[in-house]
């Protein structure tokens, strides 16, 4: 192997190129570190659900491997692009742009490129063509233990999105669906706080979001304050989401103030919790994928994956066909209580026919059930 030092240039004294590099390694690690990974999981999952499962063909395998290679694409083009937005002409770090933290939880989604800047506002307006979309919306339900306790859990549903497909659009069109919860309350019990309402205007801007409601809600749909703390979360969840805006959410009535429920003062404005304290809110079971109903195609492997905050990140499964039971285990999510981690199940590949997956939290007190989400779905 050739010596090293007939690599340095003559200029340089002993050990300074070490030191050279040294400083570049650093600084480019303090700036990577600068980096925030915007939140997208609901637009993602999102479009994931619009699309459907993927089918053979030249074209799809193509996309397939396109995908990734794009992304590790955009991905150093950001790095490269702060790296180099940090410094000035002679090399020098500069002072990095001011970023509004105060009012972002972690959790939430943030702006796309197709968001209105902070100065621009995008509203709603009169009747209009619409088109079909997938958004995601967040419902009131019982997580499943014997108390019952209360809890938000995401559907990704179709809905009417207003041809220009903007923000304030997806964000009433999923705030509509999000106050009917009727079509799921049999089969999952959730709860129908938000009954008779009437979604309004809503405004959005890269630093808030504004929802007019026609009535403050009927205390009596929502009889304990926790449900009604929750009522108002899940429409937060579901604007934000829908915008994808990590913004706050303010809510009016019929252009004023009022008090939800009677009790929950519309003079302040509601976040989602960071994402340490997203229990607060979430169910700690979800089941991402497979959706509700969905269709997967024969002869390919099933993969469950989902989110939970459990105890010791330990979920237990089982699969049924019908009232049979074909499979059961346990997984580990990512991180556990009181983090939100991720958990994937293989289930290999299914005969044709209609299956439920169910996943639960065993109590670490006596085994019993802690909480708990199944999902139908078919394969064919």
């Amino acid at each position: 192997m050739s010596d090293r030092n007939e690599f340095l240039h003559p200029d340089f004294e002993p050990g300074e190129f070490d030191r050279v590099e040294r400083e570049l390694r650093q600084s480019l690690a303090t700036d990577v570190r600068r980096i925030q990974p915007p939140d997208r999981l609901d637009a993602i999952l999102g479009a994931a659900h619009e699309a459907g499962p993927a089918t053979g063909g030249a074209g799809h395998g193509a996309r397939r491997w396109l995908v990734p290679v794009a992304a590790a694409a955009a991905v150093a083009a950001v790095i490269g692009g702060v790296w180099a937005a940090n410094r000035g002409d002679n090399g020098q770090q500069t002072t990095p742009p001011m970023t509004n933290t105060a009012t972002t939880a972690p959790s939430t989604p943030t702006p796309t490129s197709s968001s209105p800047s902070t100065s621009s506002t995008s509203t709603t307006s009169g009747p209009a063509q619409t088109a079909q979309a997938t958004l995601p919306v967040y419902f009131v339900g019982p997580i499943g233990d014997s108390k019952p306790t209360y809890k938000l859990f995401r559907e990704f549903v179709r809905g009417d999105v207003g041809s220009g497909q903007s923000a304030a659009q997806k964000a009433k069109a999923a705030l509509v669906l999000a106050i009917n919860a009727q079509p799921y309350s049999n089969t999952d019990g959730y709860l129908q706080p938000w009954s008779g309402q009437t979604i309004g205007d809503v405004q959005v801007t890269s630093q808030l979001i504004t929802v007019d409601l026609a009535s403050a809600g009927n205390p009596d749909a929502a009889q304990t304050q926790e449900v009604r703390r929750l009522a108002v979360q899940e429409l937060v969840w579901t604007a934000t989401a829908a915008a994808q805006q990590s913004v706050p959410v303010r809510f009016t009535v019929n252009g004023g103030s009022a008090k939800l429920f009677g009790s929950i003062s519309t003079d302040q404005a509601f976040k989602r919790p960071s994402s340490s304290e997203s229990w607060r809110d979430l169910a700690p079971i979800w089941v991402d994928s497979p959706t509700r109903d969905q269709v997967l195609p024969a002869g390919k492997p099933v993969t469950v994956k989902g989110q939970a905050t459990v105890f010791e990140a330990t979920v237990a499964w089982d699969l049924k066909r019908g009232t049979a039971a074909v499979k059961q285990g346990h997984a580990t999510a990512s991180i556990g209580a009181p983090d939100r981690g991720q958990y994937s199940i293989e289930l290999g590949t299914l005969p044709s026919g209609t299956y439920t997956i169910h996943v639960w939290e065993p109590s670490a007190k006596d085994g019993s059930v802690a909480a708990e989400r199944s999902v139908t779905f078919s394969v064919r």
